[in-house]
């Protein structure tokens, strides 16, 4: 059964503000390995199954995983610029 691309990004939560953690999954070659990858730097069980999720978001639905993961980084990298303004 394949989940919707909003259930998975709401299993995803624990990193989607974290753009190093979402470089990792985006490197990644599987969700396993996407897991394994976020664990290793993080040490957080839920975080590594958030990274499983989003591999498996590119795995299973990747024009939305792509269309998200780029726009949503550029976000991210916007907030971290205007934090250092201030």
């Amino acid at each position: 059964m394949k989940r919707s691309p909003e259930e998975i990004l709401m299993r995803s939560r624990a990193i989607l503000d974290d753009v190093t953690r979402m470089s990792l999954v985006d490197k990644s070659s599987t969700p396993t390995a996407a897991y394994d990858m976020v664990y290793a730097d993080s040490g957080d069980q839920n975080k590594a199954r958030a990274g499983r999720w989003l591999a498996i978001l590119r795995r299973d639905h990747p024009e939305e995983y792509q269309k998200f993961f780029s726009q949503h980084v550029a976000l991210l990298q916007q907030d971290k610029a205007r934090g250092e303004e201030r």
